[in-house]
């Protein structure tokens, strides 16, 4: 079940990424061609899927690039810290990426899960602490 609910996470953001970057470009240049005395809305519309299409990109190679646990463990993530509406983005996507990348300590996932405690951590809990990079010290 954890696995569905990291797959459907992905599935949505590419999804809308993938409209978006479609329909928009398609609706600017139906807006040039039935306003043309203000080309500019249509341009502007082209620019933003344009904008969705990069985004698109980024999504599909993030998707592959992250092992099937990796994208769970990132979508619960993102889904314990919406249940706080009160995070911000940026650092919603921070933790996400943390937890994803096995960097987040256990309490942190712990404060976590307890968060939304209906929404199970996907998989085995860790049992030892992420290892730290001791780059400074040498």
């Amino acid at each position: 079940m954890a696995s569905s609910k990291g797959n459907s996470y992905w599935v949505v953001q590419i999804t809308v990424c993938a409209v978006a970057a479609i329909a928009l470009p398609a609706l600017g240049v139906l807006l040039f061609t039935l306003s043309p005395e203000e080309p500019a809305r249509g341009v502007i519309l082209i620019l933003i899927g344009f904008a969705f299409l990069v985004c698109l990109i980024e999504r599909v190679h993030s998707y592959r690039r992250m092992s099937v646990t990796q994208r769970a463990v990132y979508a619960w993530a993102v889904t314990q810290l919406h249940s706080n509406t009160d995070t911000p983005d940026d650092i919603v996507l921070g933790t996400a990426a943390a937890a994803q990348a096995g960097r987040l300590p256990l309490a942190d996932l712990r404060e976590l899960q307890a968060l939304d405690p209906g929404n199970p951590y996907p998989g085995p809990w860790p049992s030892a602490p992420p290892p730290t990079s001791h780059a400074a010290d040498t």
